[in-house]
């Protein structure tokens, strides 16, 4: 199977998993936009305010399918870049994913990389050539840290990233993190981008266009018809 057709097939089973998303689930006997409105009609607490109408059935139940459609996406992102790493580099995946114990504040957690690259584990001559010009001096290899978006501000989840890479450069491998998109909350980006190489936005696709030879945006561009296809199963809840 050649990758792009592998990638076509990974982008339609996370967004059809997003496709069989309930949201609705967590009210018995609620099954479409309008009996949640008529729940909310006869709710003694929120029916004197009004809200029985279209807009905050939207913002209230959407809200909760956007939650999933950004996890489901960071997911996404995350597995095809381990495909296309995995498949361009001849590495595998099981090695690409990376473990390390940390201690963290005062709780011991293990965390993994989402792409860890040696140059002794990769095969082709030129292949090795072309990644071992993007591994600073003094480093072995990569670890790549992938996210389709940073939209989290937690305190911990910033610190528990920032304590990975001093980690990952005590091993002498270089922490790259790949922010996908270009509307990341900035604190933490900003704060991230002090311990890890950030590549942002169309940065990152760059990146993994450099080090593996694949063109993951013009891919992403040139199936959006095929993309698009999928997201209207998932919009037509609404």
């Amino acid at each position: 199977m050649v990758i792009a057709d592998r990638l076509r097939e990974l982008i339609s089973h996370h967004l059809l998993q997003i496709a069989r998303f309930d949201p609705f689930a967590k009210f018995p006997g609620v099954k479409s936009a309008n009996d949640f409105l008529k729940l909310i009609g006869n709710d003694p607490a929120f029916a004197p305010f009004d809200l029985a109408r279209e807009k905050y059935i939207a913002a209230r139940v959407g809200g909760n399918l956007i939650t999933s459609i950004h996890r489901k996406i960071g997911d996404l992102y995350e597995d095809i870049t381990q495909e296309i790493l995995s498949t361009t580099l001849g590495i595998s995946r099981e090695s690409l994913a990376y473990s390390l114990d940390l201690t963290i504040g005062k709780k011991k957690q293990t965390r993994s990389t989402d792409g860890r690259i040696l140059l002794d584990e990769i095969q082709n001559l030129d292949t090795r050539n072309r990644v071992s010009t993007m591994i600073p001096l003094g480093s072995t290899g990569l670890a790549l840290e992938i996210r389709s978006c940073y939209q989290i501000g937690d305190s911990k989840r910033i610190q528990a990233d920032r304590d990975m890479a001093l980690a990952l450069r005590k091993i002498l491998l270089s922490p790259v993190m790949l922010v996908y998109c270009e509307t990341s909350l900035r604190s933490p980006i900003i704060r991230l981008s002090q311990y890890w190489d950030l590549k942002e936005g169309n940065a990152a696709f760059d990146y993994i266009h450099q080090l593996t030879g694949f063109d993951l945006l013009r891919f992403l561009n040139e199936n959006k018809s095929f993309i698009k296809e999928r997201m209207e199963m998932i919009f037509q809840k609404f």
